[in-house]
Order: C-alpha cells, then sequence, then structure tokens
C-alpha cells in the first residue's frame, strides 16, 4: 500500500467503482479516459479548461495519473487507453448506452402527447447528469425558444406533406420532432418504420431509411429557417440574409443558383424551393449576414 501512495500520491485508482460512480467528478475521469478508446491528441487549451474544472485534480495533472495507473500511453504522438483501462471505459460506455435508452422513450412519450415543454426538461435532466453537462450524441444547448419550434413540427402544415396519409404524416413529424428536440439527427432502420411510410416514400428514388430522414430533416429544417427569417426581420443589425447549402454536391440547378447569394430580409426567396429536383430534397438554410454598428449606420 505505501508503495502505491507512493507512486500515485494517494490510493489506487478504482476504475469500475469510478465507472460505476454517479459523483460527476468521478464520472470525468472515466469520459475522459473513454476519449482516449481509440488513439486521440489531447484536448485544445480552451477544452482542457473546461474538464479541470469538473476534475478532481487539473486536466495535466490527471493525464499524468492515468499514465502512471497504467491506462493511458503514447504512441505516436497520441495517447490510448490501454488494455486494462479498456474493462473500466465498456463498463461506463454501458452505463451511458443505458441511460440513453431509458430517456428516449420518455421523451418520445412526452412528444408523442404533444408535451414539448416536457420533453425538453427531460432532455436538459438527461444532459445535466453528465459530467461535462451534456452528451456526445446530442445537439448544442437549446435555446429558450427550442420547445416553442419543435411544437411548431408536431402542427405543421406545409407542402412537404403534401401526398402523405394523415398516418405518415404523423409519424414523420415525430421522428422529425424528436430529432430537433434532441438536437441530433438519426437514420432508423427499416424495421423502425412503419410498412406505410415505407409504401408512400417508395417513389422518391431513396432507400427508405433515407428518404424517411431526409423528409424529417426538412421539416425541422423548415421551422428552424421560418425562426430565423421571422428574427432577421425584426432585427436591428440584420439587413440580408445569405442561402447556404447544407452540402454543395449534387445541387440540382434550382439551388445551386441560390447557393452563396445573399439577399434584403423582404426580399428572401422563401424555402424550401418547390423546384428543387436534389435527390435528397431542398436543403438549402438562412444565415444572417451580421453587420456592425457603424456599417449598419
Amino acid at each position: 500500500m505505501s508503495f502505491l501512495k507512493k507512486l500515485f500520491g494517494g490510493a489506487a485508482l478504482d476504475g469500475s467503482k469510478l465507472a460505476a460512480s454517479t459523483d460527476k467528478a468521478e464520472m470525468a475521469q472515466i469520459e475522459l479516459l473513454a476519449h482516449f478508446a481509440t488513439p486521440n491528441a489531447l484536448h485544445s487549451d480552451g477544452d482542457q479548461t473546461r474538464w479541470s474544472r469538473i476534475l478532481p485534480q487539473p486536466y495535466a495533472e490527471t493525464i499524468k495519473l492515468f499514465e502512471k495507473q497504467g491506462w493511458l500511453q503514447m504512441s505516436g504522438g497520441k495517447y490510448q487507453a490501454t488494455a486494462s483501462a479498456q474493462p473500466f471505459v465498456e463498463q461506463y460506455r454501458k452505463r451511458q448506452a443505458a441511460d440513453k435508452s431509458a430517456v428516449l422513450p420518455k421523451v418520445r412519450k412526452a412528444l408523442q402527447g404533444k408535451d414539448t415543454s416536457e420533453a425538453l426538461e427531460l432532455r436538459r435532466a438527461y444532459e445535466s447528469r453528465q459530467p461535462l453537462g451534456i452528451a456526445d450524441w446530442t445537439g448544442p444547448e437549446p435555446q429558450l425558444s427550442h420547445s416553442a419550434l419543435t411544437r411548431r413540427i408536431l402542427f405543421m402544415q406545409h407542402w412537404l406533406l403534401d401526398g402523405l396519409s394523415k398516418e405518415s404524416v404523423e409519424w414523420l413529424k415525430l421522428y422529425a420532432a424528436e430529432q430537433h428536440l434532441w438536437g441530433a439527427n438519426w437514420k432508423l432502420k427499416p424495421e423502425e418504420i412503419p410498412d406505410s411510410v415505407q409504401t408512400e416514400l417508395a417513389g422518391s428514388g431513396l432507400p427508405v431509411s433515407e428518404a424517411a430522414y431526409w423528409k424529417a430533416y426538412q421539416m425541422a429544417l423548415y421551422v428552424d429557417n421560418h425562426e430565423t427569417w421571422q428574427r432577421c426581420k425584426g432585427g436591428d443589425h440584420v439587413r440580408r440574409i445569405e442561402i447556404k447549402a447544407l452540402q454543395t454536391e449534387n445541387l440540382c440547378p434550382a439551388c445551386a443558383a441560390l447557393n452563396g447569394k445573399d439577399f434584403l430580409v423582404a426580399r428572401t426567396p422563401e424555402l424550401p424551393l418547390k423546384e428543387c429536383t436534389c435527390p435528397q430534397g431542398c436543403l438549402l438554410r438562412y444565415e444572417p449576414v451580421l453587420e456592425s454598428y457603424e456599417t449598419a449606420n
């Protein structure tokens, strides 16, 4: 025991205990170790500062402690968790996966009841349990209006939904709202998509998982674009809006003609474009052109 105290400056770390702990400082150590499950460079200076706020000791000291513990080694200029550390990383990841699997149905149920405020509270409570207050699969910190925007999807009436049955529309709204609420996008397996939806999306020319994904993405994008336009319309320092494509490859002529151009707010073309023929649909978005006070005057 005296040898371990001399080596580590105290008691040796208990990886299994850390992986099972609900104490954020202890969880943070395994979270950081998991970052190096595959070879990785150290975090940026700014991120190291963020980690140091939650770790029991500063970031750099934690890295040295992991090395002394035999959990971390450098190879080819990058750090990687050793074989002795991998079981603790796997234990922690299984626990995190279970937590995610438990909260997703709760959020979905709230959205089915069109209670987006409760859904957002569930997301925030879930993320608050993470060491850094965020999850590695969710989007950025939601704005105050986030639940209201998600709610718009659930009550959306738009030509994007033309030709679809009521059942398919409701399913797509829930799919789009769920991803918008989390600020993340994921594709479903074909067996997770109702047969009726698969049949109605079959004519898109895309595999059913792709077709459902991009349709839901467009629905959420429409709501976000509309909100951006409304904010710009009432903004003091925003006179113009730039139109940008999510991706520049395989843009149809209609989308390519607008990509990268900016317009006066009142004259900005409405998105999505009805004339768009892109395989995934219109993926153009509004970006405010911010002006300095001097430029605006």
